[in-house]
């Protein structure tokens, strides 16, 4: 799926060289911390997203749904506009929910896990860090720890180093990346 960002910035030049992923979650608003924003979907933050003044669509690369639908936002070869201090160095996730109330879904962490393997094969990606690494922000909520997502990857690692041959570990990367 993809936003009408991803096809109207498509043929930019390129202004993003990634070495490292940027998790988000939605989260709540100013004035309700707390909110549920387990139904935003990739639609409704970029239709928010452009509604800020000088914005150009939406500001993640990706947007993973609650049923681990993953949309993508905006194309990996233009900069984000997602966590100011790693604009043109990273690929940003944004996650529906607000987890600082909640948690991912299975889905979203399935998904989230097969994306940055992904990204990793594409790419030298020397870190993956929640939002707040870089803003005041809880994001990607209170609720993960600071290296959350950082494990997801490296549990996959290690489930496919313990005890597998080099072929067994090559084919279950290649059952992990999308088709």
């Amino acid at each position: 799926m993809e936003t009408q960002t991803f096809k109207n910035l498509s043929s930019r030049p390129r202004t993003n060289n990634p070495n490292r992923i940027v998790v988000h979650h939605t989260g709540g608003t100013d004035k309700y911390p707390l909110a549920d924003t387990s139904h935003h979907t990739a639609k409704i933050i970029e239709k928010w997203h452009l509604s800020k003044p000088g914005w150009i669509g939406i500001g993640y690369h990706y947007v993973i749904h609650k049923d681990g639908t993953v949309w993508k936002g905006r194309p990996e070869h233009v900069h984000g506009a997602h966590a100011k201090a790693r604009n043109n160095e990273s690929i940003g996730i944004c996650l529906s929910g607000n987890f600082d109330l909640t948690l991912p879904t299975k889905e979203q962490e399935d998904a989230l896990r097969t994306l940055m393997l992904d990204i990793k094969s594409r790419y030298t990606i020397e870190d993956i860090e929640p939002h707040r690494a870089t803003a005041n922000k809880t994001c990607y909520g209170n609720n993960l720890s600071e290296d959350w997502a950082r494990n997801l990857v490296a549990e996959e690692v290690n489930i496919l180093l313990k005890d597998a041959t080099l072929y067994q570990v090559v084919i279950r990367l290649m059952q992990l990346l999308p088709k």
